[in-house]
């Protein structure tokens, strides 16, 4: 199969089968060239295309161009049919490999089995780069919108790319483009149970889910509402907690909630994120718009990467300065030997992959009732 690029009016050559496949279109690789992908609609509309050709004609400053990396996969140009009377089918954008969903990363199970010497300094890093990009989105006037762990790509250098761009929301001078999807657990409180498709969304929004994956990232998968139920009988949805603001590691008010038992302690986190966290989750409960951007998220987490140090018992951990002894060995210690950081000789023999002998690591986003 074969489409053409819309200024150039140059022929490209589909691979066929698609490599991927959803509910709006198909991504091919292309023939004699492994830097792009195209995507094809499989209901293009004049809308689309206009939509497309915004982006097009305003792309981000992105933050990783000078290092040869897309930390955001944007359009690069319209795709249209073959022939003398051409219309629009999707859009040539970069490609990048060997890269995977975040999820993989901060989940300690998935990411001992794929990286498993991807350590904590990576995981900063990872949320340091994630802030980059949604910094230089934002600076554009771009809001994600559906900020989740399934649209963002880490590779095993701690690299990102978001994905899926076409879905964010967009402003022309004739219309805003909204992003008509979002994830609960990634949603900010005064925009669960909304109708995304009426909502203008703002970078404060965006903020949220961006703190959210931070705290994931930084505090081995454990989402940031997850908790034990203290009393009642049955614990809200991840959504609902949200949008009651019952952050279970709050300072300001005692909630319903506390730190899951096997979650790492806030303490683990750098001070400045840990603020920054505060500020998120308590102070912008009520007031979005005093939520940290992306860019304070950026500077922070430089400061925290810079500050840590290295274990003498075991090369891949890494910690904040000013704990004393290593968390992540008192952890291993604590979970009966299972290290969220396997050392290299672990990796190098092999031991790393064997199953734990009482622990099962916890679960993204779980919730467990005391008693």
């Amino acid at each position: 199969m074969q489409v053409k690029l819309e200024n150039s009016g140059h022929l490209v050559t589909l691979v066929e089968p698609p490599i991927a496949s959803g509910g709006e279109a198909h991504l091919y690789a292309l023939a004699n060239t492994d830097k792009y992908l195209a995507k094809l609609y499989h209901a293009p509309t004049g809308e689309l295309a206009f939509k497309v050709g915004t982006m097009i004609a305003r792309p981000p400053d992105d933050p990783m161009r000078a290092w040869g990396h897309p930390s955001i996969a944007w359009p690069l140009e319209r795709l249209v049919t073959p022939g003398n009377d051409p219309f629009f089918v999707g859009y040539l954008m970069p490609r990048v490999q060997n890269m995977w969903p975040i999820f993989h990363f901060y989940n300690p199970k998935t990411r001992r089995q794929l990286s498993p010497l991807f350590h904590y300094r990576y995981l900063v890093r990872t949320a340091r780069n994630l802030a980059a990009a949604c910094a230089a989105l934002h600076a554009r006037g771009y809001v994600i919108g559906d900020v989740n762990e399934s649209n963002i790509l880490v590779s095993e250098t701690a690299l990102v790319t978001l994905v899926d761009t076409d879905s964010f929301q967009v402003p022309t001078d004739e219309r805003l483009f909204r992003c008509p999807v979002g994830k609960p657990e990634f949603t900010p409180p005064e925009l669960q149970e909304v109708h995304f498709r009426d909502v203008d969304r703002k970078p404060e929004h965006d903020a949220f889910g961006l703190a959210v994956l931070i705290f994931m990232l930084e505090m081995e998968g454990i989402h940031p509402f997850s908790g034990r139920l203290l009393e009642g009988d049955e614990p809200e949805p991840l959504g609902q907690r949200i949008a009651d603001g019952h952050f279970p590691y709050s300072v300001l008010r005692r909630g319903p909630y506390e730190p899951m038992p096997l979650a790492p302690p806030i303490g683990l986190l750098h001070p400045d994120i840990r603020a920054l966290m505060r500020q998120c989750f308590e102070v912008g409960f009520s007031r979005p718009a005093g939520r940290p951007n992306a860019t304070a998220w950026k500077q922070a987490l430089d400061v925290a990467e810079n500050s840590l140090v290295q274990c003498k018992v075991n090369a891949q951990h890494y910690y904040r300065t000013g704990m004393g002894a290593c968390p992540w060995c008192e952890r291993a210690a604590r979970l009966s030997g299972w290290d969220p950081f396997p050392s290299r000789e672990s990796v190098a023999s092999g031991d790393h992959m064997k199953p734990p002998v009482t622990y099962v690591p916890p679960v993204t986003a779980g919730t467990e009732k005391k008693g």
